[in-house]
């Protein structure tokens, strides 16, 4: 039992941190939940674009926007982080609660890390918590629960994309148990039936088979963790992806030497693998699927008492380490320790607002579910986080080329009278970084607000009939700020950089250095300004962290 407390304990302790979902698709969510509660209907639109406002999707999540809404506004919106806590750890614990194995804490403690990719407070955390239930009853086997599986799917299917695990798991388990088949199979078709209660009925059941035909914007979670690596894109759980795998396909091997043919654990366990190796956002399910599966395949195994020991120091230093808050700040996170809603958005759209900006506006992918948020029904949206609510065309023919080259942004903004860009400037795409560039060099368009996440550029005409300042060059450096991190000074350092502002940036990655001088980014980015200061180089050396 203390092993299972250990390794719950080490979840809580990287779960209380704050929360950046506001970043990603919060936003749109609260907002999705507002509209549902008091139109009483389900908007099959993108009602919050004015670029796509007719175009119709499969809404697959809108029941989390409701209960979002309404928790948010019934105990607060932060207390939505403690709900998070206690689905993560719930569904945690259903997973683990059963199993009587040494090799829980060593193995355990390795699989428990790849949670760390999907913590934020997005519909899938119902899909961990179902998966867990689903699972759950499936192994106690008592017909009487088993009848709940069809209301589970019945919430799922209306809450999060990945309903098609449980109608899975319960094929698994209807192919691996020859007792109780005409049971299991009623249920299953229950399942199916109950499903189809969605507001798109049968083409909401098939959604996930169809998702990717029609997105035309490619984004990390959809990827593989191969395909990311192959361009470059360093993610520190990749490594207990990779070890978790290694150890369940370790494990399988054995089993089957040992001629230990355990059908359903052997499908769960190549399930998850399976749905991890498929992209990023599936990680969570070596966890849900393929640890308890390997755990009861490798039930007869004992270890030593020492190497619990061992294993019970590393969880409890690392969860030391993450509670502390050092572990963010090594490795230049944006997280703190601390349940909190981060809007890092918030100070840009209160400027918008503030100066009711005119719109039609320009905005970029990452920040448009906040603008949303914060903003509709005054003001819609370029585009938002939600590749399946645009054309696929609207993506490769509109907002890429926009961005990647410029003069068809110009044409853009002639045709749809544009005059605000409001843009997230740790955009990391191509075609982001190349946009920033080019709109820095327009004369037409003057800075007029500048944070470490947003920028704001108007045409010059609004800046004197709003009575607004321009901020020039001379005017963003680092004691025009107060941050309480280095991070915030970094991002700008990069911003400057990325606009070719480079004594500018240097300045900024200077102050990152006084306020944190171990920093990996910040002294990696001042080998490359000053490459001859063997300082630096040297410490840009210092980058891994897991």
């Amino acid at each position: 039992m203390w092993q299972k407390i250990l390794l719950l304990f080490f979840v809580l302790a990287f779960l209380f941190r704050s929360d950046l979902s506001f970043d990603q698709d919060l936003g749109r969510h609260l907002k999705m939940g507002e509209i549902i509660l008091q139109e009483g209907s389900i908007p099959k639109t993108n009602l919050f674009s004015f670029t796509n406002p007719e175009f119709k999707y499969v809404n697959t999540h809108w029941l989390f926007g409701v209960m979002a809404y309404w928790f948010s506004e019934s105990f607060g919106l932060q207390a939505l982080l403690i709900l998070k806590v206690l689905i993560i750890l719930s569904a945690v614990w259903l997973i683990i609660r059963k199993i009587n194995n040494p090799l829980l804490l060593p193995i355990g403690f390795i699989f428990l890390h790849v949670l760390r990719e999907r913590l934020e407070l997005r519909p899938e955390i119902f899909s961990f918590l179902f998966t867990a239930l689903t699972l759950y009853i499936l192994n106690l086997g008592r017909p009487r629960l088993l009848f709940l599986l069809p209301l589970i799917q019945l919430l799922w299917i209306n809450t999060h994309i990945y309903f098609f695990v449980g109608l899975a798991l319960q094929a698994i388990f209807l192919l691996a148990h020859l007792q109780g088949v005409q049971i299991r199979v009623l249920i299953l078709i229950l399942s199916i039936v109950f499903s189809l209660a969605n507001p798109q009925g049968l083409n909401g059941l098939l959604y996930p088979l169809k998702v990717s035909e029609n997105y035309g914007y490619s984004i990390v979670e959809n990827q593989t963790m191969f395909l990311l690596e192959s361009i470059n894109f360093a993610d520190r759980n990749f490594l207990f992806v990779k070890l978790s795998i290694g150890l369940a396909g370790l494990i399988l091997l054995i089993s089957l030497l040992r001629k230990r043919f355990d059908l359903k654990n052997i499908l769960l366990a190549s399930f998850g693998m399976a749905l991890a190796l498929l992209n990023v956002r599936s990680f969570p399910y070596l966890v849900f699927l393929t640890l308890p599966a390997i755990m009861q395949m490798s039930a007869s195994v004992r270890i030593s008492k020492f190497i619990s020991l061992g294993f019970a120091v590393l969880v409890l230093g690392e969860s030391i380490f993450y509670l502390t808050g050092s572990y963010y700040k090594y490795t230049d996170s944006s997280y703190r320790p601390g349940l909190k809603l981060v809007e890092s958005g918030k100070e840009a759209v209160d400027f918008t607002l503030d100066n009711d900006l005119p719109q039609p506006f320009y905005n970029n992918f990452d920040i448009g579910s906040y603008i949303i948020y914060r903003g509709f029904p005054v003001y819609k949206v370029f585009v938002d986080g939600r590749p399946e609510a645009y054309p696929k065309k609207f993506f490769q023919e509109v907002y890429i080329p926009s961005q990647s080259d410029y003069s068809k942004f110009k044409a853009l903004e002639q045709s749809l009278n544009l005059e605000t860009v409001i843009f997230s400037h740790t955009d990391q795409t191509p075609w982001g970084r190349s946009f920033l560039q080019a709109i820095s060099r327009d004369d037409s368009y003057a800075l007029a607000f500048v944070d470490d996440y947003m920028v704001i550029f108007v045409k010059k005409s609004v800046l004197e009939d709003k009575r607004l300042y321009e901020i020039t060059s001379e005017k963003i450096i680092p004691e025009a700020f107060r941050f309480d991190n280095h991070l915030s000074y970094i991002r700008i350092g990069m911003f400057l950089l990325n606009t070719g502002q480079t004594d500018n940036a240097r300045k900024f990655i200077e102050k990152a250095l006084e306020v944190f001088p171990d920093s990996p980014t910040a002294n990696l980015l001042m080998s490359q300004i000053a490459p001859f200061n063997p300082q630096y180089q040297q410490k840009s050396k210092n980058l891994i962290f897991w």
